[in-house]
């Protein structure tokens, strides 16, 4: 019996910490929520006309997984602020400097992007934006990605300084010198998973792949099954709080129901006992 118990305890108690954590960020640009799942837990089979009946011993946590559901689009002024409406993540490289290669991938959804100093494209996190340079492929003509890095200013004699930078619904980004020159430089990339609930969080609605997410499927938004980008937008979390808070109710009721029944256990024991 205190086996019984205590599973229900220990399901509600997680259930109830994913729920507060989706909570606490339902302000958090692009944070995707978790949903949990349970189920039973069967200790003992014991035979009969119908060819046997399982006893139930109890719940435990089958997975916690991310929820692809879509989040609300805001607008925030700034070309560099960036949504996807559709599927989807933006690559990023958390190297620490401009030279070190791109070895490790992050993926997010919160586009509030920005220059540095450098004119290297960061996100939120200071992690570097990845794309493809436009008119440029490897030894195998495939589009390589590397980091995108807008120029501060343009031409050897008369230098034309950036004035202007915008991105379009396919990702490419355009670069304006002076008061007419126009380049178009690179396009965003954008990754799609065979599986995107495994990702891991790293936080800051940040997300690595995992073996049960699969490989990452990077191309330019619009294809491959992709959204669009949309600029001067965010995306919301899409954290229904209404939701939410039924969901915390619930386990808190079950947590007190648990609760309860246990102290009815040890009651009876200790009677039974003396």
């Amino acid at each position: 019996m205190f086996g019984l118990i205590r599973s229900g305890m220990v399901t509600a108690m997680k259930e109830l910490q994913v729920v507060s954590n989706n909570i606490a960020n339902s302000g958090s640009t692009a944070f995707k929520k978790s949903d949990i799942s349970f189920s039973d837990i069967y200790s003992q089979t014991t035979a009969g006309a119908d060819g046997g009946s399982q006893f139930g011993s109890g719940a435990s946590v089958a997975a916690v997984r991310l929820s692809e559901a879509q989040g609300g689009m805001v607008q925030r002024e700034g070309a560099l602020n960036l949504a996807i409406a559709g599927s989807g993540y933006f690559v990023l490289s958390p190297t620490n400097t401009p030279e070190a290669a791109v070895t490790t991938q992050n993926f997010t959804r919160n586009g509030e992007f920005s220059l540095d100093s450098q004119g290297y494209l960061r996100a939120a996190n200071n992690s570097y934006v990845l794309g493809t340079k436009l008119n440029s492929t490897d030894a195998d003509g495939v589009a390589a990605l590397s980091k995108i890095q807008v120029p501060q200013t343009i031409g050897e004699e008369t230098k034309s300084a950036l004035t202007d930078v915008s991105v379009t619904n396919d990702g490419t980004v355009t670069a304006t010198y002076g008061i007419d020159t126009i380049q178009k430089l690179f396009t965003l990339s954008l990754a799609n998973f065979p599986n995107q609930t495994a990702l891991s969080n790293l936080g800051g609605s940040t997300f690595v792949k995992t073996d049960a997410s699969g490989e990452p499927v990077i191309a330019s938004s619009g294809s491959s099954g992709l959204g669009s980008i949309s600029s001067g937008m965010l995306e919301t979390s899409n954290v229904d709080i209404t939701n939410e808070m039924t969901a915390m109710i619930r386990s808190q009721q079950q947590f007190n129901g648990a609760a309860r029944l246990l102290q009815t256990n040890a009651d009876m024991i200790e009677k039974l006992t003396r």
